[in-house]
């Protein structure tokens, strides 16, 4: 059975009898993603995200059947959807970057009509035939520059360091199943050598993963100053000690 999410985000836990812990298995799905069930567990079901096959459980409540079928995106970091055509009615919730919705193609001055009968402002919608942005993953990835560090976090109000390298390269137009950054360091682009970095470029620790905007400073969501923001390589060297892997986008 296949649930759609109607909240800006859903957790997936990894352990749904301690809600209040973060799991080193919990991850989220965004607005208007879909979760494959498997079986019903409580005030929760299990199963799977469909975009990247993250396993655990979400709250039945935040999910509804027979959701019609996302036709847009949200490209901005941050967005709302409004009871009318209107920037002065009060926002219903926000969506963040990359959820997913459907519009009926009615329209009303700069804001398009949702299935629901809302509204949200279109130059922050793309049409989901293409998730490619028309930029490179840096520049997508420095869109989060400020964005609050949350582990397990996938979303403009909260997000790790490889949910921001998976939804870099969702924006661009990659596909990157891969959630964990040690499965990124085995599954994305190429190996490289540390002495031919540049930008885009995808350096691991143990742990941790970051986007190198040039050839010294990197990109990364880190809980060792809880945010999203650039920084000397050579710090996180500091930090970890040993960088595990390097890659680049093939």
């Amino acid at each position: 059975m296949i649930l759609t999410v109607i909240t800006p985000f859903a957790d997936i836990l990894g352990e749904p009898q301690a809600p209040n812990t973060i799991s080193n298995n919990d991850s989220q799905l965004l607005f208007g993603e879909t979760f494959d069930v498997e079986k019903e567990h409580g005030a929760y079901v299990y199963g799977k995200s469909s975009l990247d096959g993250y396993k655990g459980y979400v709250e039945r409540d935040q999910l509804v059947k027979e959701a019609p079928e996302a036709n847009s995106v949200v490209i901005s970091r941050l967005t709302h959807i409004y009871p009318e055509s209107s920037f002065k009615s009060r926002p219903l919730m926000p969506l963040s970057f990359m959820s997913r919705i459907t519009l009926t193609g009615e329209t009303d001055g700069e804001f398009s009509q949702t299935n629901e009968g809302e509204w949200i402002f279109s130059a922050h919608l793309q049409d989901l035939s293409s998730l490619d942005l028309g930029q490179d993953h840096v520049d997508i990835a420095m869109g989060f520059l400020g964005t609050p560090y949350l582990y397990a976090g996938r979303s403009s109000l909260g997000i790790d360091c490889s949910a921001l390298v998976q939804m870099a390269l969702l924006g661009a137009g990659y596909e990157c199943p891969a959630r964990d950054s040690k499965d990124q360091a085995e599954t994305i682009g190429i190996s490289i050598n540390k002495d031919d970095l540049k930008r885009g470029d995808l350096v691991f620790f143990e742990g941790h993963v970051g986007i190198m905007v040039d050839e010294a400073n990197i990109l990364n969501a880190t809980a060792r100053h809880m945010s999203t923001l650039v920084e000397p390589l050579s710090d996180l060297e500091d930090f970890y000690k040993e960088i595990t892997a390097i890659r680049r986008l093939s």
